[in-house]
């Protein structure tokens, strides 16, 4: 009894006709039909992101202490732009003084390896002394070498005030903007006393939705309107980082601000008016005109404008027709509704 009751059942779902996916104007009375030509799109805008004005890493130079330092007072305001040169701290406490001592005491002591290393180089092209002597030597010169260039570079940016030998100025190496932020009195050893960033190097950065990361072109917000420079291909959850080109002088923004900035996405596609869409099984598409038939052609929203939609589809629609009125009644009669 089974078995005839699933070949009913199975016969019955093969006499259920396809939906159509054409249909021909004809047959859809006295429905309005307006069209309108579908013109090409080199690109569209997404939804508002938010950016910040930031540096890549590495972008800037980052100014950091031998020693610990027990006080320090800056001298300019985080984000002023510096010069070159320019004292931008005042450094105090005992352990700067320690460290000026032990610069001399490393520089004296480099001083007489450099010259016991030159003298006994010839000695050694010589043969009067032994390779194990050689190594010795060699080994104490380049080890004081080292550790006198990294107190140098630290050195070499500091200023004594003769008249009060216990301010101490720190200069900037380098142009641009001063960064810092202290979370506790003073400068541990090893830690960053600033960062100093070239005007070059500032710029947005952006978290770009994963799946919209392609064709991202260009970032505008205001008299603002930049370059995205770079995406990264390493997802961070739902997002990727993004970066614009350098600011420019349109673009009045401070380090660290958080802004709001309209994405550009240069991805060729097409713009319809708004009444042309129609979603068929769930998934949008439109109607397009092919003689004295209309077409179902399923698209991609890419975006939307103020008076419909910019559009992808695999099939070229450029200068081709679209219905842009009764949509949703040629729609039911494709459907077998009926119509108006």
């Amino acid at each position: 009894m089974k078995k005839p009751r699933l070949l009913i059942a199975l016969a019955s779902l093969v006499a259920v006709p396809a939906l159509a996916q054409t249909i021909a104007t004809a047959d859809l009375g006295a429905l309005q039909l307006d069209y309108v030509r579908v013109s090409a799109s080199g690109g569209y805008t997404g939804s508002p992101l938010a950016a910040r004005v930031s540096f890549r890493p590495g972008d800037a130079l980052s100014l950091v202490s031998p020693h610990r330092i027990q006080r320090i007072h800056y001298l300019v305001n985080p984000g002023d732009t510096v010069a070159a040169g320019q004292p931008i701290a005042e450094l105090s406490g005992p352990e700067i003084h320690h460290f000026i001592t032990e610069y001399k005491v490393v520089g004296e002591r480099y001083a007489v390896a450099k010259k016991r290393f030159e003298s006994n180089r010839a000695l050694y092209q010589r043969k009067a002394i032994d390779e194990s002597r050689w190594i010795e030597i060699s080994d104490a010169y380049y080890m004081l070498q080292l550790e006198y260039e990294h107190l140098d570079h630290f050195r070499e940016r500091l200023i004594e005030d003769a008249q009060d030998p216990d301010r101490i100025l720190f200069t900037a190496p380098a142009a641009g903007r001063l960064l810092y932020a202290l979370d506790m009195p003073g400068i541990a050893e090893g830690g960053e006393i600033a960062v100093i960033v070239p005007e070059e190097a500032l710029r947005l950065q952006v978290a770009v939705p994963t799946e919209r990361g392609a064709g991202l072109a260009q970032l505008r917000g205001g008299q603002c309107e930049l370059a995205v420079d770079g995406i990264s291909a390493v997802a961070e959850g739902f997002y990727r980082r993004a970066w614009s080109a350098p600011l420019t002088a349109d673009c009045q923004w401070l380090p660290g601000q958080q802004v709001m900035v309209t994405p550009w996405y240069q991805r060729a596609g097409y713009v319809i008016p708004r009444g042309a869409l129609l979603h068929w099984q769930g998934d949008p598409a439109v109607l397009i005109r092919s003689g004295e038939q209309l077409q179902l052609v399923p698209v991609e929203v890419l975006s939307t404008t103020a008076e419909g939609y910019v559009v992808s589809c695999s099939a070229p629609l450029a200068d081709r027709e679209v219905l842009a009125s009764s949509v949703s009644a040629v729609q039911g009669i494709m459907l077998g509704l009926g119509g108006d």
